[in-house]
């Protein structure tokens, strides 16, 4: 069964941190998760109690690199070529009568979405925030679904202030529904197979439908059911969906909220949700993601964004390794590792990359015998390996996110780094022989037994 509650139970316990006293859900989980991750432990965060609330949270489930690869059928390392198999796969959703997301229907009075457990998490958000939702809209056009994030302050029973600040699809299709004089439909999932989440958090083209890309990650396509009051197709095994209309023209406060740059913002696109249903599950399980610089937040978005950006590289730069977005760079930076066979191949592949990525504002380029998810790595190659008066180049006012709060009216300068070897190049690495390391390791082992 291709449901939440299915895949947290066939965690092992050792990846599960379970709390079962109450947990009062104003800053608390988010308090936990990074606490966590400070100590480097990256478990699935089960709240099976909450103040004032009946419902089991779970948080801190995209926060572990390899648990992100076993959630599309993959092992450690091998989530991009899932991800390029998927995309050359797509497996179209299907419909069916069955809809375990149906067994609770809230319509017009009935519904109340301060009942749902939903959290504050940092201290100058202006309420309690939905950062986990997966906004369903349709292509006004072509019809075509689109899966997006958005975040969404509850403001009263029926009532979300939200902020499109990507700019992406959803945004796109807001702008043609408001030339035509209509409010955009959209339906909010909460709670549903995590590759679901992935496929969602990715950029793939506009007359792409991300739930068949969900479906060739799951090697399943996705069970899909019509929503109660608005033309908009969610998955039958969704834990929660909240139905209803963002409003055409109508604008009003909403923020400030801590964003994954790890600062609070009340930068906003300032729309309106209106609630026009709710329904979920007899017994429905809650999924929060934390937002802010967290791991979770931060990975679950460039787990698709270093696989599209690879993807896409490779088509040019055949001997290129990997690309690597680093937590410290909260998706403004890259590193990308290529065995270099002429000069000016890095800085070809590194316009290449801040064209693909137009988040990215500082690329650095290494060797291939740097692992560029090992930062220390990379800083060690820009320390040793590039000279700033000859391999590096600027590029001034370019379009970038408009999160970035150094930027200026939504445009940024990129800085490209070359850290390849130069030609002629004297340095050699130092090297341990094989059998050295296995016996330290082994001692190691021993010794922590």
């Amino acid at each position: 069964m291709h449901d939440l509650k299915s895949y947290i139970d066939s965690l092992p316990e050792n990846e599960k941190f379970v709390l079962s006293e109450p947990v009062n859900l104003d800053f608390c989980p988010t308090s936990l998760v990074l606490e966590l991750e400070a100590q480097k432990r990256f478990p699935v965060v089960v709240i099976e109690r909450s103040n004032g609330f009946d419902v089991p949270v779970v948080t801190n489930l995209f926060a572990d690199r390899d648990r992100i690869a076993r959630m599309v059928g993959a092992k450690p390392g091998g989530f991009g070529q899932a991800w390029s198999r998927a995309l050359a796969n797509l497996a179209p959703a299907v419909m069916t009568d069955r809809a375990p997301v149906h067994e609770v229907v809230m319509l017009a009075n009935e519904v109340d979405a301060g009942q749902l457990p939903i959290s504050r998490h940092f201290e100058a958000d202006a309420g309690r925030y939905i950062g986990s939702g997966i906004l369903i809209c349709k292509d006004p056009d072509t019809g075509v679904r689109n899966l997006s994030f958005q975040r969404m302050q509850l403001k009263g029973p029926n009532r979300f202030g939200a902020s499109l600040h990507s700019r992406g699809h959803i945004w796109d299709h807001l702008l043609r529904c408001e030339a035509r004089g209509k409010n955009m439909e959209v339906a909010v999932v909460i709670g549903c197979h995590p590759a679901i989440y992935i496929a969602a958090a990715a950029k793939v083209a506009m007359e792409t439908d991300e739930l068949e890309v969900a479906g060739a990650l799951m090697r399943e396509p996705v069970k899909l059911v019509k929503c109660k009051t608005i033309d908009i197709e969610v998955p039958a095994d969704a834990e929660y969906v909240i139905e209803g209309e963002i409003l055409a023209g109508v604008h009003e406060d909403e923020g400030p909220y801590g964003e994954y740059t790890g600062y609070s913002t009340h930068r906003s696109t300032r729309n309106v949700f209106i609630v026009k249903a709710i329904t979920h599950k007899r017994k429905p399980i809650f999924l929060d993601i934390i937002p802010g610089y967290s791991a979770e937040h931060l990975l679950l978005s460039r787990c698709t964004r270093e696989a599209h950006v690879t993807h896409r590289l490779r088509e040019m730069v055949p001997t290129l390794r990997a690309v690597s977005y680093p937590k410290t760079g909260v998706h403004f930076h890259a590193y990308m590792s290529f065995k270099k066979t002429a000069e000016g191949q890095a800085r070809q592949a590194l316009m290449m990359l801040m064209g693909l990525d137009s988040y990215v504002k500082l690329a650095v380029a290494v060797d291939d015998d740097i692992d560029v998810f090992n930062e220390d790595e990379v800083l060690w190659a820009l320390a040793t390996r590039f000279q700033a008066d000859t391999d590096m180049f600027v590029v001034p006012k370019v379009f970038c996110n408009r999160l970035d709060p150094s930027s200026v009216e939504g445009m940024s300068a990129k800085v490209a780094i070359d850290a390849t070897k130069p030609p002629n190049f004297e340095g050699e690495r130092t090297r341990q022989t094989a059998e050295s390391v296995a016996w330290a390791r082994s001692v190691i082992s021993r010794q922590l037994r």
